[in-house]
Formats: structure tokens, sequence, C-alpha cells
């Protein structure tokens, strides 16, 4: 679950522990851009030149269909890169890594690879007609016209508001010293739900009731999220060992 306030994008995790994300702002992602453009740019003049070489020729309606040509591929590389870029990375491209951005879904989740396509489809009217611009500086989230469309967000990776009662713990391994077998769909996830099992796990402490109902809540989310088939042998796991193995597999990600 997830709110806002002005510059802040608070998550609530699955044991009502909130983290709080910077909202990213104009000035860095125009950075970001600038920087992914130059790359988009270099990538598409690879291409370009090919195509242009193939199509073109001495008359007028062919170098009219060699500028559409080239128009066209330009188009498909640009919108391309994004969505590749995101959709691998779970919402990040080099410029956006560079300054520590990352896109999310407005409730603080992994965006899904459909939204990812819609918000960079949509660059066509924020980019090239320059709305995405005006569009975020009224906005007070900055979000373009991809994002209200996808419902998404740009947020600074790491959590820069805490607001529970105390620092979270180390994790406590009760089940499992070690990740176990690699579990399918684990890069679908990314810091917030690493945070998320990272504070479950930091209280062993928990009535035994709750912290198996809290398990099974939180396991059953994250496999449907991962998008395991119901069929594997994680689905067969106690909640609480596949939740340990997921945490030192997203953790070893992440380091």
């Amino acid at each position: 679950m997830g709110t806002s306030q002005h510059d802040v994008l608070r998550v609530s995790t699955s044991d009502n522990v909130g983290i709080g994300y910077d909202i990213a702002g104009l000035g860095s992602r125009f950075i970001a851009q600038l920087l992914d453009s130059l790359l988009v740019g270099i990538i598409a003049l690879v291409v370009d030149i090919p195509v242009a070489a193939a199509v073109n020729g001495s008359d007028t309606q062919q170098t009219v269909l060699a500028a559409l040509a080239v128009s066209g591929v330009t188009l498909v590389v640009y919108i391309g890169y994004f969505t590749i870029c995101e959709v691998s990375t779970g919402g990040r491209t080099p410029g956006k890594s560079s300054g520590r951005l990352r896109v999310l879904d407005i409730s603080g989740a992994a965006p899904t690879a459909g939204q990812l396509l819609l918000r960079n489809l949509a660059r066509v009217v924020d980019v090239a007609l320059g709305v995405g611009v005006v569009v975020m500086f009224w906005n007070r989230q900055s979000r373009r016209v991809g994002d209200l469309l996808a419902g998404t967000v740009v947020v600074r990776v790491r959590p820069s508001v805490s607001y529970s009662a105390a620092v979270t713990p180390p994790p406590v391994m009760l089940r499992t010293p070690d990740a176990g077998p690699l579990i399918d769909g684990v890069e679908r996830l990314g810091d917030r739900e690493l945070s998320a099992i990272r504070t479950f796990l930091a209280r062993p402490g928990l009535e035994p009731p709750l912290r198996a109902r809290l398990a099974h809540d939180m396991t059953t989310r994250l496999l449907d999220r991962m998008e395991v088939p119901e069929a594997a042998p994680e689905r067969q796991w106690p909640p609480e060992l596949f939740l340990e193995r997921l945490y030192l597999q997203l953790q070893g990600r992440t380091r």
C-alpha cells in the first residue's frame, strides 16, 4: 500500500512498517534523460546508417522513403531502449541508475512490463511535443503524462525517510543458513520487497500465530508477483523458509 505527501512516497509493508522514498524532481530526471538520450542517439545512428543506405536512391520518392524509414527506426529504437532497460532492471535505465532513480508503481510495488511499455509509448507526447515538462512542473509528484497513464512514479532508489518506531535490527535466520536453489522470477523484485522481508525476519519474537499468518500472506503475494507456477516446488516450501531463502537471494543481487 502506498501514499504520498509532497515529495515523499510512503509505502506500508505487510507488517505496517513505513518506508519513505524521495520523489525524483525535474532536475534529476532531466539529467537522466540527457544521458539516456545520448545513448539512444548513438544506438540510433549505428542502426540508421545501414537502413538509410538500403533504401536510399537518386529520385525524390526514394529519398522520402529513406527519410520515413530512418524516422520510423529511430522511434522504435527510442521507445525500445527505455522499455527494454526498465523491464529488464525493474524500472531503471543507465541514466536513471547514474542518478539513483527508479520507476515504481504508485503503490510502491515494482512496475509491470505493461506499465513500463505504456509509459514509454507516451514519450512521443511527453518528449516530442514537450508536454511532459509542463505536466511534471504542475504535478506535485513530478509525474509526466506517461506516469499518469501507467500509474507509475519515479523515485530515488534508496529509501530516504523511515517512519517506523525504531531502526530495524538485523534479520534472524531460523530455518536455513543458505540461499537454496535459485527461485524463478526473483529478478521481478527489488529494494522495496527486500526491505519488507528484512523487516519481517528481524522480528522473530512475534506471536507464532501472527508470524505464521504474516509469513503466509507475504509468501503468497510474492509468489504471485514473481509469477511462480502453481506446480513449482517453491510453493510447497514452508512460508518462513521461502522468505529466508528469497531474502538471501535478493540480498546477493543488490550487493
